[in-house]
C-alpha cells in the first residue's frame, strides 16, 4: 500500500493541464482536495499499483465519477447500475467509451478511495465488471 515516510496512505492527484505535475496527498487531505477538483482539468485520483497488489483509479467529473479497480492483472469498472450501454466521457483528457452503469455519483469515487486498505472488502461490497 503506497505510504509516506510517516506511514500515511498516499494518493496521487493528476490534473490534465499545461505544466501540471502530479502531486501526492494523504488520506486526511484527500476529502478536501477531492471536493475541489475542477472537471475542466480532467482530474484523476489514484492509489496503488497493480504490480504491487492493486490499484484504484477514479476519474472525477462535476456530477459523476468513474472508478476502476485493478487486481491480479485484471481491470474492473465499478458499476452503480446494471447498464452496459456505452456512453462517451472525458477520461483523463481523452474521449472514451464506458458502460453507462459505470457512471456513479461523484462522491462514490472518494468513498472507494478511502476504503483501499481493504481491497478484499471492496471487491465484495461493490459490483464490479471486467473491462
Amino acid at each position: 500500500m503506497p505510504q509516506s515516510d510517516d506511514g500515511q496512505v498516499q494518493y496521487e492527484v493528476e490534473l490534465i493541464s499545461q505544466g501540471y505535475r502530479p502531486r501526492k496527498v494523504s488520506r486526511d487531505e484527500l476529502p478536501k482536495v477531492y471536493a475541489e477538483l475542477p472537471q475542466r482539468e480532467s482530474p484523476t485520483v489514484s492509489w496503488g499499483d497493480i504490480s504491487e497488489g492493486g490499484v484504484v483509479i477514479v476519474q472525477v467529473a462535476d456530477d459523476y465519477s468513474v472508478t476502476t479497480l485493478g487486481v491480479d492483472g485484471t481491470f474492473y469498472w465499478l458499476l452503480e447500475i446494471d447498464d452496459d450501454e456505452e456512453v462517451m466521457i472525458d477520461l483523463g483528457g481523452t474521449d472514451s467509451m464506458v458502460p453507462k452503469g459505470a457512471l456513479a455519483p461523484r462522491d462514490r469515487g472518494l468513498e472507494v478511495l478511502l476504503a483501499v486498505d481493504d481491497l478484499a472488502a471492496l471487491r465484495t461490497e461493490y459490483i464490479w465488471a471486467e473491462q
